[in-house]
């Protein structure tokens, strides 16, 4: 049967039967998965924090009405940050209170991964959706970081199934709920509009094909409910576009489109976990209705195309890391599973890619790592060896500004910060907007030597450096912070005011994802920094 003919076939089927009741091992299967997946991550609960988390805490950590002005000059929705918020005021800013919040959104995903691939396909698929959700190394890693990936993940497989349903059995409870979920995912995380799009285009096509012009219009007016409900974050997000986007990133090529979403479904070991699970939907093809062949088909592409969007687009703007694809991650899965749990074959190949995932996860876990715990960031490891030396009124220079956060967050109270663009009042966020001109334009004797002119002879300078060369890519940004943390260093190598008194240095071995080390100095005399 061709993909024209399934549209047909799928309209003249009718109204869909009534489902059959589930079998009662199947919530105890979901639940021994669930289970699987809190064993599975339960070891990293207590990382220390990285840059971005620490961004998390610090903005979610202020009151309710000041969160949105301070994402204008971060680049993120708020949805995350009020339920985290919330969440904080409840449980406190520890790394296991906050990362207990991703836990329990990235357990989640298990029996909604569950429930979609029922709804999608039958029971078999469902299985199979939890048992890959329960051992997904993305939902691993970031079950431990306080960030909105696991409710991306969640959102938009709940997205993707209710606006498929609403196509086939147009209730409107479906309607109702696929509204709800991609106006949610809009307010989590901005590649939610490239699933958006997406969606509506594949539905449209399908439409086009059942040549139903009624079911084309409604897919208009889901598509402009959502957008009514955004409307009220579209002039920020606007505002945020253009300030401060991603001035990190750089544009990904060929390669990272084959490389990255492999990552985001398979981790580390990607480059086995994707070519089975392509070879097994070859393999189960000769099981497969072509109901479910068109249905998985369709719920695939959509994953698919919503990680090309994000591709294209980034080669416009920059934009472009693996975290992103959390937005394609529930519908690429979804969309294998449904083609592989017809057949045996399949379904052995999805058990098959669940064991070595699972006996990988917890050979990393076993591993004998004395910082595992700063597998991330050492800047906690930092921040406790140098807070003795410090005393109220005394000055950190943050080199690398996204540090800044992390740093107050770990650092005693009562400290004052500069960055290279100047003195920071507010360390629990970082500034974004238009970042990579002002630190080419600063100038550190202008920028960071007042503060420390200004400090009493006896006072204490922690200067924060990154470990290593940033931006091995070489884009405007890295060039200009890697040069901000040069100058400043010699500046301040050079101070005649300035003694150096300790070097602080943990947890490097192994090297974090995101190291920093520092310097302490004393001022030990009133002459100015740059004479």
């Amino acid at each position: 049967m061709t993909a024209q003919q399934a549209p047909q076939v799928l309209l003249a089927a009718g109204p869909a039967p009534a489902r059959r009741r589930l079998p009662f091992s199947d919530p105890l299967i979901v639940a021994a998965l669930t289970l699987l997946a809190l064993a599975l991550r339960l070891p990293n609960i207590g990382r220390a924090y990285w840059i971005d988390e620490a961004i998390s805490v610090g903005i979610a950590s202020h009151r309710v009405s000041r969160i949105p002005s301070l994402l204008r000059h971060d680049g993120s929705p708020p949805l995350f940050y009020l339920v985290l918020h919330y969440w904080m005021a409840a449980f406190g800013t520890s790394e296991v209170a906050t990362h207990s919040l991703a836990l329990l959104i990235s357990l989640l995903a298990v029996p909604v991964a569950y429930w979609a691939g029922t709804q999608l396909f039958d029971r078999r698929a469902g299985l199979a959706a939890a048992a890959l959700m329960a051992t997904s190394p993305f939902l691993g890693w970031y079950s431990g970081e306080t960030r909105m990936y696991p409710l991306v993940v969640v959102l938009s497989m709940v997205g993707v199934t209710l606006a498929w349903k609403a196509v086939t059995d147009r209730r409107p409870v479906d309607v109702a709920g696929a509204i709800l979920a991609f106006a949610a995912l809009l307010y989590t995380h901005n590649w939610g509009i490239y699933l958006a799009f997406v969606t509506a285009g594949v539905l449209f096509v399908v439409a086009a094909a059942r040549r139903d012009r009624r079911l084309a219009a409604q897919i208009a007016a889901v598509g402009a409910a959502v957008v009514v409900l955004w409307l009220p974050w579209l002039p920020t997000f606007l505002y945020q576009a253009h300030n401060t986007a991603a001035p990190w990133a750089v544009r990904p090529n060929i390669g990272d489109f084959f490389a990255d979403p492999s990552s985001a479904l398979g981790g580390t070991l990607g480059f086995l976990i994707v070519p089975l699970l392509v070879a097994g939907v070859f393999l189960a093809r000769p099981a497969r209705r072509a109901g479910d062949s068109y249905v998985s088909g369709l719920i695939g592409a959509i994953g698919l195309l919503t990680a090309l969007t994000g591709f294209l687009m980034a080669q416009i703007e920059p934009s472009w890391t693996v975290r992103y694809l959390a937005v394609a991650v529930g519908p690429l899965l979804l969309g294998a599973t449904g083609a592989l749990a017809p057949s045996r074959r399949g379904r052995a190949v999805v058990a098959g890619c669940c064991t070595i995932l699972a006996a990988w996860s917890v050979t990393g876990s076993l591993l004998p790592n004395a910082n595992s715990q700063y597998a991330k960031s050492n800047a906690r490891a930092v921040a406790r060896a140098a807070s003795p030396g410090l005393s109220a009124g005394d000055v950190v220079v943050v080199t690398q500004t996204e540090q800044l956060a992390a740093m107050a967050h770990y650092l005693p109270r009562g400290l004052l910060y500069v960055t290279p663009t100047g003195p920071v009042a507010d360390p629990t966020s970082v500034d974004w907007r238009n970042i990579v001109p002002r630190l080419q334009a600063s100038i550190p004797c202008d920028a960071v030597a007042p503060t420390i002119d200004a400090l009493p002879v006896g006072a204490t300078v922690l200067e924060v450096n990154p470990a290593r060369s940033l931006g091995a890519a070489g884009s405007a940004w890295s060039k200009a912070v890697n040069a901000q943390v040069f100058a400043i260093d010699s500046m301040l190598a050079r101070d005649p005011a300035l003694t150096p008194i300790g070097l602080y240095n943990p947890a490097l071995t192994p090297k974090p994802f995101s190291p920093v080390d520092a310097v302490m100095f004393r001022k030990t005399s009133a002459l100015p920094s740059c004479a």
